[in-house]
């Protein structure tokens, strides 16, 4: 294990940190039309469009009395009916959108691709971008040129070469103003301004090869950041350091759960999924009959632990195994949130779909 102090170093703190297998691989996979296309679509407002809710969309959360979902093409979506019918949000970008999360009924953040987080401050009547990809990496070169730090700058540089394409994938809104957003290749920042200003969490985690970030949730004062290889570290002060934890698997973490105060949940890749009763000293395999992805899970209120995986099936965590909880097979599954009466309302490929309690029995 390894502990990382909390220094509230400068944004270019983490670039030294970057290898240059890294740095290369910025380089080796880039594709100028795919960069060009979402540099275009960083400053593009989303299309109107009829089939929003036939879409991919990746992320929902309940705002008052309605549910605000994002997805493909930078949809933000309405639905005041309890997920029945959904309506298109004004967008400000055509990205793929990955996640969203309200602070109360009128702060709410979105995240996704090209670096991109947007705020809103009226229940999501209207979104302000606040960071996309192409002014983080302007903002490292210029604090890299502050610095005189040559390899900080060489480094910023080359971020800057290869355009503003890396996605957002997780976020966490602990406050109004207060929010961590994480993703590809180790990106990990902090803003306390509602994200006019941003704090590299870079240097804390110890993630030298830029491993993606995945999820990143919150229980009390711990903060776990999973992702691939089976990349997982948890904070136990309110994310001021963090310790890496050793798991039994390397694949990739999509997904995770705190409970208690002690007991880790992880699970991704073809299904796979650990449990650990001791903040992750010690780990053990959860039977899981469906080898399928698992791309999402929340805390359902009865204290269940429910997943959502590829294969289109709700699992319950029960005990020392997965349990399917829906008898028929739906869309590959990406996202889900509990309602008020105990259903669940989950997102798909091909748009949101409403599971019923009686499915669970």
């Amino acid at each position: 294990m390894s502990k990382q102090k909390k220094e509230r170093p400068s944004i270019v703190s983490f670039l030294p940190k970057f290898t240059v297998l890294t740095l290369m691989a910025f380089l080796l996979f880039r594709i100028e039309g795919v960069i060009a296309a979402v540099a275009d679509a960083i400053d593009r407002p989303a299309i109107v469009s009829d089939l929003g809710a036939h879409s991919v969309l990746l992320s929902v959360t309940s705002v008052g009395d309605h549910f605000i979902a994002v997805g493909e093409r930078g949809l933000i979506l309405r639905s005041d009916d309890d997920g029945k019918s959904w309506r298109q949000l004004s967008s400000p970008v055509s990205v793929t959108l990955t996640g969203v999360s309200f602070f109360d009924d009128q702060n709410g953040y979105v995240i996704g691709h090209g670096g991109i987080v947007l705020r809103t401050t009226n229940g999501g009547k209207d979104w302000k971008v606040q960071l996309n990809g192409r002014q983080l990496a302007e903002t490292l070169l210029q604090e890299a040129e502050t610095s005189q730090d040559e390899e900080s700058i060489r480094q910023a540089k080359l971020l800057i070469a290869d355009g503003p394409d890396k996605p957002f994938l997780d976020l966490l809104v602990l406050g109004r103003d207060h929010l961590v957003v994480v993703g590809a290749y180790g990106f990990a920042f902090e803003s306390i301004d509602g994200g006019q200003t941003w704090e590299s969490w870079m240097d804390r985690i110890n993630n030298l090869f830029g491993l993606h970030l995945y999820s990143i949730r919150q229980s009390g004062e711990r903060i776990l950041i999973v992702g691939e290889q089976g990349f997982a570290t948890l904070s136990m002060d309110d994310g001021a350091s963090f310790e890496t934890i050793e798991t039994s698997y390397e694949g990739s973490f999509f997904t995770a759960q705190l409970l208690g105060e002690r007991e880790i949940v992880l699970a991704g890749l073809r299904g796979n999924t650990l449990l650990s009763n001791d903040n992750g000293q010690d780990w053990k395999e959860i039977k899981n009959p469906i080898s399928s992805s698992i791309m999402a899970s929340f805390i359902h209120s009865d204290g269940q632990v429910i997943m959502a995986n590829q294969a289109g099936i709700l699992l319950g965590l029960r005990e020392n195994r997965l349990v399917p909880l829906t008898r028929k097979r739906l869309p590959p599954l990406t996202n889900m949130l509990e309602k008020a009466n105990g259903s669940v309302l989950a997102l798909s490929i091909h748009g949101p779909v409403s599971i019923d309690v009686g499915d669970f029995k």
